[in-house]
């Protein structure tokens, strides 16, 4: 394991998650149709869960960037750096990481529309999540989070190192990834969203805040299919799929604009030196075995 990834992929995500969790915050809260006026609460309130969603979040990302890294580096003989490439390599991070990032992101969006602070605890909904559904209830929409994340990681992806090969390279490499990282972000988040909607209403589903809001919202306990049906006819012609689009990019975006310039300044990437590197030093030995033979 890369041990310079994995160390950059953490301070990535701690970096990132201190500047930019009250934006996180209030993107949840309207993807979930749980947000509040921004200033009728404390600001703090904004940052409840933060300590553990940082302590939780911050083993997937490094697991997920060191899973691309060397997934990237073993692809290039094979598929050459290119767009094919990258979308292996994402996928392949996605689905090495989803067993850890699916808990996570449930816990942590939990926290994140809590109302009080009980509910703000991570104990308390540690043990609402086990009592009420058991072990299942911690991968709740588990296979919805594959189905919106694997797509996005193949356009993020894709998107990010083709924009990092075509800008200048006389750019600080902080700042190529910074820029690469945040319109990869918007591309990703923009075709996307409508299935992290679904996707986080129907994590959140059986938590008590919901249930406070009643009325057709309870019913998105109920499966995908019903959490489909309920966005649909919130909204003329669909729109609610969307809802909460506007604070998600602008949490997503600069996080990821953080979170970038600083793991490649930490880390940069030569994955594509390396592998054709170790490609010609196979030739070499190759036709040298050859030769003796």
């Amino acid at each position: 394991m890369d041990v310079q990834t994995l160390l950059a992929s953490c301070y990535a995500s701690v970096v990132s998650r201190l500047i930019c969790y009250p934006l996180d915050t209030i993107a949840i809260q309207h993807a979930s149709s749980t947000r509040r006026p921004v200033f009728s609460v404390p600001f703090r309130t904004y940052y409840r869960g933060l300590l553990p969603s940082t302590v939780l979040v911050t083993p997937g990302i490094a697991l997920y960037f060191t899973s691309y890294r060397q997934s990237k580096s073993m692809l290039i003989p094979h598929f050459g750096d290119g767009t094919i490439t990258y979308l292996l390599a994402g996928t392949i991070a996605e689905l090495a990481s989803s067993f850890v990032w699916t808990p996570l992101e449930v816990i942590k969006s939990r926290l994140q529309i809590s109302k009080t602070a009980v509910e703000g605890k991570l104990s308390e909904n540690l043990k609402q999540i086990w009592r009420t559904e058991g072990i299942k209830g911690f991968y709740r929409g588990y296979f919805m989070g594959l189905v919106v994340f694997i797509p996005y990681n193949g356009i993020w992806w894709t998107v990010y190192e083709h924009t990092k090969k075509a800008l200048p390279q006389s750019w600080p490499i902080a700042s190529q990834a910074a820029l690469s990282g945040c319109l990869a972000t918007i591309a990703g988040t923009c075709f996307c969203h409508p299935l992290d909607l679904v996707k986080t209403r129907y994590q959140v589903a059986t938590t008590t805040t919901v249930g406070r809001v009643g009325g057709e919202r309870l019913e998105d306990a109920r499966g995908i299919t019903k959490v489909v049906r309920n966005v649909w006819a919130e909204k003329t012609f669909g729109r609610g799929f969307y809802r909460g689009l506007g604070p998600r990019l602008m949490y997503s975006a600069p996080s990821s604009l953080i979170a970038m310039a600083v793991f490649e300044y930490f880390s940069p990437d030569k994955t594509a030196e390396k592998a054709v590197s170790d490609s010609r030093e196979r030739l070499v030995n190759d036709e040298s075995l050859e030769e003796r033979l």
